[in-house]
């Protein structure tokens, strides 16, 4: 598409197949830095299999826990990665979280790769407890599915509080594009019975408390800020429904229809962003602060879908900052 990336879809054969391990920031799009660094691997003498020191290891700070099943069913997706600080510091008796949720478009990605492992490791390490999680893609089911999953889990974390020493009100995420999407919705939607799905531990509250969203996709109901949708092009999000009813699930689904004061977002997107155009960033915001919500915009200049990678040195310290300051304070 001419923006000097390569989207997921545009990638073909032996690049599709490697697509996890060059996309080091699991974004589902390859950056020059990416390109790069692959580019330097491809020019190496002798370029075959990784030596086993050179797989991924855990910390020893952190203790890993893979493929926790938040729901029991058919879908396989219905599972989650867990991070917890390995120290046995007595004090801390309650720790906030922060729960992951990657991106691709709601038709791929997965919770163990790239930045969905490595960021969890990393808060991990800062004190939190994370969980990464996997839901329904569109292939497997429509939209509100994937919302209703992503609240299941976080109904799961809060039911087992006691057991991970989880603080269950101070609980945020952190997601990109499709995953930005979705922690949008879980930061507004929380006493919205209509999305919880028919999940378990609907005695819990899906509520989350602080939202970091990058790249994120807010109104379907207007997407560049020029057209307004007429439902069709909602059809691979909601399935074969009449337009009518298209719109309406997307008013449902749009982040956007739920803002209201209270609680505190920060968001980043890049002006040069061709996936999620900088419309939908910057109409959430202008909608936040009418609310008189908490919220801080970072909107950088030339950046295209990747932001949080191509802006790290500014991104990564004020994402670790929002978090200190909306859960650590409360630190049990």
């Amino acid at each position: 598409n001419n923006d000097g990336l390569i989207q997921k879809s545009e990638a073909k054969n032996r690049l599709l197949r490697n697509f996890g391990r060059i996309d080091t920031n699991g974004d589902d799009v390859l950056d020059d830095d990416e390109l790069k660094k692959l580019a330097e691997r491809l020019r190496r003498p002798n370029n075959g299999p990784r030596s086993p020191a050179s797989q991924f290891v855990a910390p020893d700070s952190v203790k890993v826990t893979k493929n926790v099943v938040y729901r029991e069913g058919d879908s396989d997706k219905w599972n989650l990665d867990l991070y917890i600080p390995a120290d046995k510091d007595a004090s801390v008796k309650k720790r906030p979280a922060i729960v992951f949720i990657h991106g691709g478009g709601w038709r791929s990605g997965d919770k163990g790769g790239g930045q969905w492992r490595s960021q969890p490791i990393a808060y991990a390490q800062k004190g939190y407890v994370c969980i990464s999680i996997n839901y329904r893609l569109l292939d497997e089911a429509k939209f509100p599915a994937c919302i209703e999953d992503c609240k299941n889990a976080v109904r799961w974390l809060r039911a087992n509080a006691d057991k991970h020493s989880v603080d269950p009100d101070r609980i945020g995420a952190y997601g990109n594009s499709a995953g930005a999407h979705l922690v949008s919705v879980l930061g507004l939607t929380g006493e919205d019975k209509d999305l919880e799905g028919d999940g378990p531990y609907q005695e819990f509250s899906s509520a989350i408390h602080a939202v970091v969203c990058s790249a994120p996709p807010t109104n379907f109901m207007n997407w560049d800020g020029k057209t307004p949708s007429d439902g069709k092009r909602n059809t691979r999000l909601f399935g074969d429904i009449d337009a009518e009813k298209a719109k309406e699930m997307a008013a449902k689904c749009s982040p956007i229809t739920h803002v209201k004061k209270g609680v505190p977002f920060l968001v980043i997107h890049g002006t040069a962003d061709r996936t999620v155009p900088i419309y939908q960033g910057d109409c959430f915001v202008e909608a936040l602060k009418k609310a008189d919500a908490d919220v801080t915009y970072i909107r950088v200049e030339g950046a295209g879908h990747g932001v949080c990678g191509q802006a790290a040195k500014k991104t990564q310290p004020a994402m670790e900052a929002f978090f200190e300051r909306t859960l650590k304070p409360m630190w049990k």
